[in-house]
């Protein structure tokens, strides 16, 4: 028996240190998790600080009424820079935002001062569904309509319960549209439609900015084939092709505006410290809005 404690006491004394080692591991375990939440919360803040930067640069060079040079050169020009430590660095691009048709337009029939926004936003949607070959555009235009006129919408027939700004959607909830029209139809034709190069999303601009204005759009309002738009329109010089096919702005007077528009989507890549991180915005006339962070 005395023989067999130095073994058990042996056996003992490993199995200690084999639960400290475990431990030990899930300490560490721990504490990565720990460092890696409070890198991204330190990246969260400083994509905040960040944003109020580059919207306070943003609101001094454009000032209220940009040239549309001064647009220009915003959109064509994305930046990057890094620190000479090594330890952060940055690129971020801006492009239009107000260069298709709201999508927020499909719900504002009646809307005084709107009657032509309404209208050619119906013409596009119905000129869309015609190209794809939907079976039911009319029950499809119903859905979006419905969502535009009430803050709580349905989802593959069940009453959704998060509340939302009336009046807008985000594309993330339009593609959800799209899918309940699917699982009611079974049209698979609906994801045949380049939704997002005619229409804009998640914000409710006023205006249709027609010197950056999509190729994709600006064929389907002047009925021109997209291969001339591609050849011939140059962003910022719209009259100038509109000349070129004899035709001009006053069909859709109150829809274009009539100056540049300080209004951009723009995103930014950093990186900081060991992470590689980023974030978007919209900047619509001196206000920032839809802020959205990505971590790694």
């Amino acid at each position: 028996m005395d023989k067999m404690r130095p073994a058990i006491t042996l056996l003992i004394t490993l199995s200690v240190i084999a639960s400290m080692i475990a431990l030990m591991g899930i300490m560490f375990k721990y504490l990565d998790v720990a460092r890696s939440k409070a890198e991204v919360k330190a990246s969260i803040i400083q994509a905040n600080l960040l944003t109020g930067d580059i919207s306070a640069l943003l609101r001094r060079t454009l000032g209220k009424k940009p040239s549309t040079n001064t647009m220009l050169t915003l959109f064509s020009t994305p930046l990057a820079f890094a620190a000479q430590t090594g330890e952060f660095g940055m690129s971020i691009a801006c492009e239009p935002l107000a260069n298709r048709v709201n999508i927020s337009w499909l719900g504002v029939e009646g809307k005084k001062g709107m009657q032509k926004h309404y209208a050619l936003a119906v013409s596009i949607f119905d000129l869309l569904a015609d190209q794809a070959n939907l079976r039911e555009p009319t029950r499809l235009l119903e859905k979006i309509m419905a969502e535009l006129k009430h803050k709580n919408g349905t989802t593959f027939g069940v009453q959704r319960r998060i509340n939302k700004k009336k009046g807008i959607i985000t594309f993330k909830r339009f593609q959800q549209i799209l899918d309940d029209y699917r699982y009611e139809t079974d049209d698979k034709n609906i994801y045949r439609m380049a939704w997002q190069k005619y229409f804009t999303f998640g914000h409710n601009t006023k205006n249709l900015d027609g010197d950056f204005i999509t190729e994709e759009l600006l064929a389907l309002m002047y009925d021109v084939e997209l291969q001339v738009v591609q050849e011939d329109f140059i962003k910022g010089e719209l009259d100038d092709f509109l000349r070129e096919i004899d035709s001009d702005r006053k069909e859709y007077t109150k829809v274009f505006s009539p100056k540049a528009l300080p209004i951009a989507h723009c995103k930014s890549a950093y990186s900081f410290r060991e992470g590689s991180y980023g974030f978007s915005f919209n900047y619509i006339n001196r206000r920032v809005e839809n802020f959205e962070f990505f971590g790694n």
